[in-house]
């Protein structure tokens, strides 16, 4: 189950890291949001940890719902094509 859910992970991965390496302010928002949770494991707080990797996530979907269409026409759309949903019509 962990490697059919990994493979959307990865492809997901690839989209958000191909957009935030268009923006240097995104480079950073991720480098910060890393740290965060890095700072909390090893602090072994793992409510800390829990909540900077939410938010974490958060902010990723965010930085994906500005990447603009710019980059959905260029390498996004292509790199998202493997998770995109699949709709199969039933008989």
């Amino acid at each position: 189950m962990l490697e059919f859910l990994g493979q959307f992970l990865a492809s997901a991965t690839r989209v958000t890291r191909a957009n935030e390496a268009r923006r240097t302010d995104f480079t950073r928002q991720v480098k910060d949001e890393h740290a965060a949770v890095l700072a909390a494991i090893e602090a072994s707080d793992a409510g800390a940890a829990r909540r900077a990797a939410a938010r974490h996530m958060v902010n990723a979907a965010r930085r994906i719902r500005l990447a603009g269409q710019e980059f959905w026409r260029a390498e996004g759309d292509a790199l998202a094509e493997s998770i995109k949903p699949r709709v199969k019509a039933v008989s």
